[in-house]
């Protein structure tokens, strides 16, 4: 799932502790520059959302995938 981001300065390694009781496995990519977020989990949208929210971030879900590097929307086209 991914998100924009309205949070200055994002930190992924707050994320990820953040992440990390409801899904020790998620994996993370964050394109901070772009105030992008994608975050491979078991959790719902809903749940990350709340983690978001309870770390003060303030983000909504991507309508249509994007190209975040590290990501698994990765098509292998980018030249």
């Amino acid at each position: 799932m991914q998100f924009q981001l309205s949070t200055p300065d994002p930190d992924a390694a707050r994320l990820a502790s953040a992440l990390r009781p409801i899904d020790p496995d998620a994996r993370i990519a964050l394109d901070a520059a772009r105030g992008r977020l994608e975050v491979l989990t078991s959790a719902t949208t809903v749940q990350v959302l709340n983690v978001l929210e309870s770390i003060g971030w303030v983000a909504r879900p991507l309508e249509q995938e994007v190209h975040i590097s590290g990501g698994s929307t990765c098509c292998g086209h980018c030249g």
